[in-house]
């Protein structure tokens, strides 16, 4: 019963695959970068940098300012001789002015130059974001491929132990072997399907953890693709043949050089603050003035004697400001250098990702070429247990000794396929070659 239900799992399972929608490995890619929550939250940082070159733009230009003030005086006033008196009045003053700064150290030219590399640095992060989920995935989906064709490997065996049992029974019906084996192949048949169940069981997580990356609801019709990659070959990429390339490409170094240039320029904006600053500035006022005690002009004939036009140059020199400044451009000068200590850093991180790459390919490709000659040689020995018991000449012990040992052979030689291809297309990724490649 329980040997039925699993079958019957594995095929619905299979059966299935025709009506549901078939995911390819870019598609996979582009999904998760489409609906990422991280990289939509990167996204809005580059769109708040955006605008904040727009304001540091627009601090070029003179403002303008306008402004009125009504004032009513109750008891003892001051009228327009300048003197007090017991009456009430009122005054309506109105102004108009701008002001423009010509220099201020060039504060504002640094800051929109480290606004820019703060863009730059930030569109770069995105795109390491993007890469991390990108190789993420393409991980994932080379895992589903290797549990798919492990639980293959395993089905294969349920159906050798079924076709092993079927012999049993007619060696036992002509005399050749005692009842006793049968039920040893029937435990083994029963430990061959739970290898299966729990082959499909881990197939299940690891399609699981692909959606999750993905952000991606709909658990019950999704599948991928194969990918049509042939037996793996040997590498032919170097490390530091692949690190220089990285170099050119790779955005956390792009994102590292953008930051320590950022730096720089906040080295140079604190600096500015060792220079006098120079604004220019003009405005116009005028204002009414109405007392009950006094003959007064009209509101408009006020406004235009009471007019006042002036213009402005405002010089402010920096004497001491406790040390503030320098203060300042120490900070800067450690988080420069801190800057220039992270781009080293990432550069040795690249390379020892790459080498950590080549050397898994290299050991993943020795072990394929390994593991084949291991199956071709247990498939060779498992042929002869065959024989040798359909013949009675040998125990169940020994034909499910030989099973195994084919099963496992076949698993590491799955295992070491897609360990080097993955490295591989790693490698050529870090080369500026597309990673998701052909399906």
């Amino acid at each position: 019963m329980k040997r039925t239900i699993i079958l019957s799992l594995l095929s619905l399972f299979a059966a299935t695959i025709s009506a549901q929608e078939i995911w390819t490995l870019q598609q996979c890619i582009d999904y998760a970068l489409d609906h990422n929550i991280s990289i939509k939250k990167q996204k809005n940082e580059i769109r708040r940098l955006n605008i904040e070159r727009n304001n540091l733009k627009s601090d070029f230009l003179p403002n303008l300012q306008a402004g009125t003030t009504q004032k009513m005086d109750f008891g003892r006033s001051l009228n327009k001789n300048n003197t007090y008196d017991e009456t009430n009045a009122q005054s309506t003053s109105l102004s108009l002015s701008s002001e423009i700064v010509l220099f201020e150290g060039l504060r504002r030219f640094h800051s929109i130059a480290k606004n820019r590399h703060d863009l730059s640095a930030q569109i770069a992060g995105t795109e390491v974001t993007r890469n991390d989920l990108s190789l993420n995935i393409v991980s994932c989906y080379f895992q589903i491929l290797l549990d798919s064709e492990i639980a293959e490997i395993a089905r294969q065996q349920v159906l050798l132990t079924e076709e092993q049992i079927s012999k049993t029974r007619f060696l036992i019906d002509n005399g050749k072997v005692p009842h006793s084996q049968l039920y040893d192949v029937q435990a083994q048949l029963a430990d061959d399907e739970l290898t299966v169940t729990e082959a499909v069981n881990t197939l299940r997580l690891s399609r699981l953890e692909l959606m999750q990356l993905m952000e991606l609801n709909d658990t019950d019709s999704f599948q991928i693709a194969p990918i049509r990659t042939g037996n793996p070959e040997t590498v032919s990429l170097l490390p530091d043949e692949v690190y220089h390339a990285a170099l050119t490409c790779m955005p956390q170094i792009k994102q590292a050089h953008y930051k320590v240039e950022s730096s720089r320029k906040s080295v140079a904006i604190a600096r500015s603050g060792y220079y006098p600053s120079l604004s220019l500035g003009a405005g116009i006022s005028s204002g009414y003035y109405h007392s009950d005690q006094a003959l007064n002009a009209s509101f408009s004939r006020q406004l235009q004697n009471n007019m006042q036009k002036s213009i402005y140059i405002t010089l402010s020199i920096p004497l001491f400001n406790r040390f503030s400044t320098r203060n300042e451009i120490r900070t800067a000068k450690v988080q420069a250098d801190n800057a220039l200590l992270a781009l080293e850093e990432e550069k040795k991180a690249l390379y020892k990702d790459i080498e950590k790459a080549y050397t898994d390919a290299v050991s993943a490709y020795e072990k394929y070429e390994s593991t084949t000659r291991s199956v071709e040689a247990n498939m060779e020995a498992h042929r002869y247990a065959q024989e040798k018991y359909a013949a009675g000449k040998s125990t169940v012990f020994e034909y499910n000794e030989s099973k195994m040992k084919l099963a496992n052979a076949l698993s590491a030689q799955a295992q070491a396929k897609y360990t080097c291809l993955l490295k591989n297309r790693i490698l050529n990724f870090y080369a500026c070659r597309e990673l998701a490649g052909t399906n």
